[in-house]
């Protein structure tokens, strides 16, 4: 059985070690700045439609494809706006086929 080593440390040290952490993962965008306030990027099933300019029918099948990303909690279902820029983005012809 091994000893366990007990180091102490002061309370400005701890910090400064979490503040090192926190600024390498927001480097791998593991931590997102936007992150701080996730209800602002939240969006409703009309929102996202209006988002992306297709019918709530549209994103409703999309969604059941697992073409687009999204959350549900309960039976409230809701989207990231930033995830779905980027799958908009990744995806164009998807966006574009459903205005024609």
């Amino acid at each position: 059985m091994s000893n366990p080593i007990l180091y102490g440390f002061s309370k400005k040290d701890l910090e400064h070690t979490i503040e090192l952490v926190v600024n390498r993962l927001r480097k791998t965008e593991l931590i997102d700045e936007s992150s701080a306030n996730p209800e602002e990027d939240r969006l409703t099933q009309t929102e996202a439609a209006d988002l992306l300019g297709v019918s709530v029918q549209c994103l409703i099948k999309w969604k059941k494809k697992e073409l687009i990303p999204y959350y549900k909690i309960g039976r409230t279902v809701f989207y990231s706006k930033k995830e779905l820029l980027t799958q908009a983005r990744k995806n164009s012809k998807l966006v574009k086929a459903s205005r024609k």
